[in-house]
């Protein structure tokens, strides 16, 4: 179970927090959203939350007008992998149009809050060490274009309509909490349901990920926030694990884990330098 208590708990306080501070959150119902809500809770900071659909620019402006929001954390989005692609039109609308309103809204304010965009590792190319922020973009799936093309259009919004902007490209993360069809909740109804003395096939097997434990995830977007940080920042561990490590991991038993072995393997591991001077983490 080593892999598990290989996320290191981070405390953030916000003594220096203005107390008129008032986050805002978009897909506050996901699980970094709802987690982020808890950790805000605990820690006696205001927030507004957004009820409707980002793909609807009339709720977002009655919002953002009716509740001074100084600080907006978007995290709306369509991830799940399989759902993207079955409807990319959808996730389109979502991830990139969804993200347009908003900054089309927030131009029009007089005073502007800062923005954080919750991206993805999933616009990087697979590379074997570890990814920097200015590391080639070549997005692995329909997902992760969606999200860059929503990076780079809000990035040249901003360009023109000043203010200050945080990109958190964030990389693999699990809970308690997620449900199907990500990785640790499939995983753990197989292990669950399944016959373990059995061969255990496994897609992606000896891919390479970077892999959080959610509440950690989230303290680091609280603590950028809190920063004020602006620029691009890997949010992740810095740590690769194979993906059938992290299922052995999952298992009170050992398993006979089976791959394709012509598979391609893909790894995607954070350089979380830029994110650990900005945050003052000293590990």
């Amino acid at each position: 179970m080593g892999i598990l208590r290989g996320c290191k708990k981070i405390d953030f306080t916000f003594a220096t927090i203005r107390n008129n501070m008032i986050i805002g959150i978009t897909g506050h119902k996901g699980v970094l959203g709802t987690i982020i809500k808890q950790q805000l809770d605990a820690l006696k900071v205001s927030y507004s939350l957004f009820e409707g659909d980002v793909t609807i620019k009339n709720e977002l402006h009655s919002w953002l007008q009716q509740n001074q929001v100084s600080h907006l954390i978007h995290l709306a989005a369509l991830v799940p992998i399989t759902a993207v692609t079955q409807d990319f039109k959808k996730a389109v609308m979502v991830n990139v149009q969804g993200t347009m309103n908003i900054l089309e809204v927030l131009k029009q304010l007089n005073q502007r809050p800062y923005f954080f965009y919750a991206g993805t590792c999933h616009v990087y190319r697979s590379a074997d060490t570890p990814l920097k922020e200015t590391d080639p973009i070549e997005p692995i799936n329909h997902y992760g274009t969606t999200k860059y093309i929503a990076e780079v259009l809000a990035s040249n919004f901003i360009n023109d309509f000043p203010m200050d902007f945080c990109i958190g490209r964030i990389f693999s993360f699990y809970h308690e909490s997620q449900k199907m069809p990500f990785l640790y909740p499939s995983i753990k109804n197989r292990l669950a349901t399944e016959d373990l003395s059995q061969p255990f096939m496994l897609r992606g097997a000896l891919s390479v990920r970077d892999l959080s434990n959610a509440t950690d995830i989230c303290s680091k977007i609280i603590a950028l926030v809190r920063k004020g940080a602006t620029g691009t920042f890997n949010i992740g561990t810095g740590v690769g694990t194979t993906i059938k490590d992290f299922v052995q991991s999952l298992s009170t038993v050992p398993l006979d884990i089976t791959y394709d072995t012509t598979e391609p393997v893909q790894y995607l591991v954070a350089d979380t330098s830029k994110l650990k001077q900005a945050l003052d983490i000293h590990e």
